[in-house]
C-alpha cells in the first residue's frame, strides 16, 4: 500500500514538473486545483476537475509535438 502511494506521489511530481515546464505557472496552478478537486470527491467538482485535467493533457500533447 505504501509502495503504491509513493509511486503515485512520484508520478504526480513528474507530471507537475512537466506541466510547469511546458505550460508555465498558470498550467501548474490549474493542475494543482484539478487534483484538489478530484480528491475532494464532490460530484460536480470531480467532473470539472476531470475536464480541466483532460484539457491540460491535450495542451501538453500539442506542446510536446512541436
Amino acid at each position: 500500500m505504501i509502495f503504491f502511494q509513493l509511486v503515485g506521489i512520484g508520478i504526480e511530481f513528474c507530471v507537475s514538473q512537466l506541466v510547469q515546464t511546458r505550460l508555465g505557472f498558470a498550467g501548474l496552478v490549474m493542475f494543482t486545483v484539478a487534483l484538489v478537486g478530484v480528491q475532494a470527491e464532490h460530484p460536480r467538482l470531480v467532473r470539472w476537475s476531470a475536464g480541466v485535467l483532460a484539457g491540460l493533457f491535450f495542451l501538453l500533447t500539442l506542446q510536446l509535438q512541436t
